[in-house]
């Protein structure tokens, strides 16, 4: 996913200048100050699109500036050990550039085709994803940050960040603690990680571990720190086409059938996945309109207008208790109807977190739109969320496939992406009913916030910290 660029960078500076410089607010009306603050957000915050494979890979594998301006300092330096990575991948039959093609039968396409040849893409990992990727069913991923050159150069940069005396801004240190907290999961959870040779990597994972653990304490926030953290989805709402979910007078609801959720399993309860529905006109009963959707068979996307999953981050407060918080990590939007309430085409909306974008102005959100000929890696299986999954044949693990965005919902969601997956459970009578969720609640925040602190992972991290002031 590619960076806005230096000189959109300076012309957003120069409308941000001139919006709030005295003169210029008395020489231009107040619309005209609005359009031009739009315009600039606009070109600052771009959209993936096109059917380009090249699109957003790196000219070069090296540290970037995402947290800092100096590619060199040392966070930047630990978000290049955790993410950036060169993948050989191949293409799906969704690229011309991928030919000569070959049969390759996936989940949800019997008759697919992908390149015969792989490709190259370096990816910067600036998105909504994890570090340490391919990580499901595989600790390649995590293998990868053990071997030298990159094991020792992570370690030097987590000692540099360690001996920090200055202190980096709230947002800067949530975004790094979601990162670093990631990589310190994703690690801990393999039995055994071995290297390219079959040699074992385990003991140098065991000295990583309380580096990491010490650095996302360095990072907490206070919980009050927390609260205050800026709404990025309001602000993005400012730029994109983003769903009007959180409003008072908002026509979406938030529901909740059954608690798990395997977005939230999927990534070791750090962030909450919020289930929002829509329809045309409120139900004369709203209670039983949502328990109806519950019925096997019921085509639910046919009573629906739209849904929509938006996944926000948790953080670890300086008190070691995980909260949710109000930075949204990505945003996906199903529409079926359009505005006369005809079914068409299933209209998809993606929206990713840019780190380096949400830094550079937390009034852009830092969200990235994606439409539906982005590129995106495939999954390897229904409950595959992760980012370039290698992908299963009969002889074992073989190379990524990339595709359209459009493609890779379709894999899970049907031919005509309208499965909604909130309701595609088989649980034991009586059936629980559908919880219509106050919003301001964030109910099923504290609900994931609350099974993390559960968790075997987290207590192990709370030892580290622990260990730390003996």
């Amino acid at each position: 996913m590619s960076a806005p660029s230096s000189a959109l960078r300076e012309f957003h500076g120069m409308m941000t200048n001139l919006i709030h410089n005295k003169l210029s607010r008395r020489r231009l009306p107040r619309l005209a100050v609005i359009v031009l603050h739009v315009a600039a957000l606009a070109l600052l915050c771009p959209a993936q699109s096109g059917l380009n494979p090249r699109f957003g890979s790196l000219p070069k594998d090296e540290p970037q500036a995402v947290y800092h301006p100096d590619p060199g300092d040392a966070w930047n330096r630990i978000f290049y050990c955790l993410f950036t990575r060169t993948v050989k991948t191949r293409l799906s039959q969704d690229f011309s550039e991928g030919a000569p093609l070959t049969s390759a039968p996936m989940m949800g396409f019997p008759d697919f085709r992908v390149s015969a040849s792989l490709f190259e893409r370096i990816e910067g990992g600036d998105g909504a994803n994890d570090p340490l990727y391919p990580s499901f069913f595989t600790s390649a991923g995590a293998a990868q940050a053990l071997v030298e050159p990159r094991y020792s150069m992570l370690r030097a940069a987590l000692a540099d960040a360690l001996g920090e005396s200055r202190d980096r801004p709230t947002v800067d240190r949530a975004l790094m603690q979601g990162d670093v907290w990631a990589a310190f999961d994703i690690l801990s959870g393999y039995r055994r990680i071995a290297g390219p040779q079959g040699e074992s990597l385990d003991e140098r994972r065991s000295e990583l571990l309380p580096l990491l653990a010490r650095f996302i304490k360095k990072l907490a926030l206070t919980p009050e720190e927390i609260k205050r953290l800026p709404d990025n989805y309001l602000a993005a709402s400012g730029v994109h086409r983003l769903p009007d979910l959180f409003g008072a007078r908002s026509k979406w609801m938030e529901i909740r059938w059954l608690p798990n959720r395997l977005h939230d399993d999927s990534v070791h309860f750090r962030r909450a996945a919020r289930v929002f529905i829509k329809v045309a006109s409120q139900p004369a009963n709203r209670q039983t309109f949502l328990d109806k959707l519950r019925e096997e068979g019921l085509d639910k996307a046919a009573r629906l207008d739209a849904v929509a999953l938006v996944i926000q981050s948790m953080l670890i407060d300086s008190n070691g208790a995980v909260a949710p918080s109000p930075i949204t990590f990505e945003v996906q939007q199903r529409s079926f109807k359009d505005e006369r309430g005809n079914f068409v085409k299933t209209e998809l909306g993606q929206f990713e977190i840019s780190r380096k974008l949400f830094l550079s102005d937390p009034r852009s959100g830092g969200m990235v739109a994606l439409d539906d000929k982005a590129g995106s890696y495939l999954p390897s299986s229904g409950n595959d969320y992760s980012f370039a999954s290698t992908q299963f044949d009969r002889a074992g693990f073989t190379a990524p496939v990339y595709a359209a965005l459009r493609t890779r919902c379709v894999s899970c969601h049907g031919p005509g992406a309208n499965t909604i997956f909130s309701f595609a459970y088989h649980p034991p009578e009586p059936q629980p009913p559908v919880e219509r969720l106050n919003r301001a609640d964030n109910k099923h925040g504290n609900y994931v916030a609350k099974r993390k602190m559960e968790r075997d992972d987290f207590k192990a991290l709370l030892r580290e910290w622990t260990a730390q002031r003996r």
